[in-house]
């Protein structure tokens, strides 16, 4: 029985402003029929965590950050995965800002 190895690769950015502290973690690649696939990233002793946040709010922040870079750099970007920390507290524009980033990296990052 042969085992296969799969690479996936997270892109991630840190946003931390006054009251606000987010992680966000994206992997691009084909996004799901049914939805970006949200991963919750727990800590070593941690077996669940409800999430604390409006994460509806949180992948529309993302989506939208990451369909802005591709805009502005005619790229094609998906997001295929989101991983969260249950207990950040982003604020307003925060998800959004750190993906429009990370997606403009991974645009720009061969030019």
């Amino acid at each position: 029985m042969s085992m296969s190895i799969h690479e996936s690769t997270y892109y991630r950015r840190q946003h931390v402003t006054g009251p606000g502290c987010v992680l966000v973690s994206i992997k691009f690649g084909k996004t799901p029929e049914d939805g970006v696939l949200v991963v919750k990233r727990l800590a070593l002793k941690q077996e669940e965590a409800e999430i604390q946040f409006d994460l509806d709010r949180y992948i529309e922040e993302i989506l939208a950050g990451v369909q802005s870079a591709n805009e502005k750099h005619n790229g094609n970007l998906e997001v295929q995965e989101i991983e969260v920390v249950p207990n950040d507290y982003p604020q307003r524009g925060q998800a959004m800002s750190a993906a429009f980033k990370i997606a403009e990296h991974v645009l720009t990052k061969n030019i």
